[in-house]
């Protein structure tokens, strides 16, 4: 039986850190370029979403981030639309959910994230901050930084498809990595894990299980990404954060150490099939069969 939790974020280590992870085990065959039989590797992939998909900079954005402030316990998001109106959504402790509006702009390569102030106003002085580095992915600004916050792209509206519903969620066939162990994948599009359960476009969920014979519990690791689509092929990545810190250097307000959650890949491809009513996932044994809608 799969489980699927999401834990409330309170800091920011615990917002870019891994988290659910408990001794990965890599898998049996691994990537091999030179193999047309096994999957692309991340680099190849990386090529590919590249061409597939370059990068505008100062372009209007459509893509809601999820950021981590400095001094902040919330767990806030910014919802960045095209006609330079911004959200800002968060969740209190008491479970209450709060929308405020202000604006951005985006030129000369640097987001200018403002909002009045006032004393019912999240910032009561006020908001005006300006990016100290944007990382362009998937053809977007993926992730970006202030002197007071980190933000990665949770989501977006740049996909002119969309799966066949909210929460899509697919159950992947069993496969064997290595000797006595098994895996069990689900993929989920589209995730309503933001204040006012509102549905994100563009995101993806991967939880991954991970049985040994003889063990009494799997070993579970979950994990959120971005993905975009050209017809019915798909690229993914769950490894934002940990490629934003890579990008960034000490151009963060807090310096992080942050791995890639999986062990085996965190950047994956396949495609929608039968009307999304199934996906293959390029690197998750294919041959063994489709991921089927639930």
């Amino acid at each position: 039986m799969k489980i699927y939790v999401q834990t409330a974020l309170i800091s920011l280590v615990i917002l870019f850190s891994p988290g659910c992870k408990k001794d990965p085990i890599q898998p049996g065959n691994g990537n091999n370029p030179n193999n047309p039989n096994l999957p692309p590797t991340e680099e190849q992939l990386r090529d590919q979403i590249e061409q597939a998909f370059p990068f505008t900079p100062n372009q209007p954005l459509d893509a809601v981030y999820q950021c981590g402030r400095l001094g902040s316990q919330l767990l806030w998001y910014f919802s960045l639309q095209p006609d330079g109106k911004m959200q800002v959504l968060f969740t209190t402790d008491t479970h209450q959910d709060f929308v405020f509006e202000g604006s951005y702009t985006y030129s000369n390569d640097q987001l200018r994230l403002q909002m009045p102030g006032g004393p019912t106003m999240p910032f009561p002085n006020g908001l005006d901050e300006l990016s100290t580095v944007v990382m362009p992915q998937f053809g977007t600004v993926a992730a970006f930084a202030t002197d007071n916050m980190i933000c990665l792209c949770d989501g977006h509206n740049l996909n002119s498809q969309q799966p066949p519903k909210v929460q899509a969620n697919y159950d992947c066939p069993i496969i064997n990595v290595q000797g006595a162990t098994d895996e069990d994948n689900a993929i989920e599009f589209v995730h309503r894990e933001i204040p006012f359960d509102l549905p994100v476009p563009g995101s993806i969920f991967r939880q991954q299980d991970i049985y040994v014979s003889g063990a009494i519990n799997p070993s579970i690791t979950r994990a959120f990404g971005i993905y975009r689509q050209v017809g019915d092929k798909f690229y993914a990545s769950f490894r934002v954060a940990s490629d934003f810190i890579d990008f960034a250097g000490d151009k963060l307000p807090i310096q992080l150490n942050i791995t890639p959650p999986f062990a085996d890949h965190n950047i994956i491809s396949g495609e929608f099939q039968n009307n999304g009513q199934a996906i293959i996932v390029d690197q998750l044994k294919p041959e063994e069969g489709a991921c089927d809608l639930r």
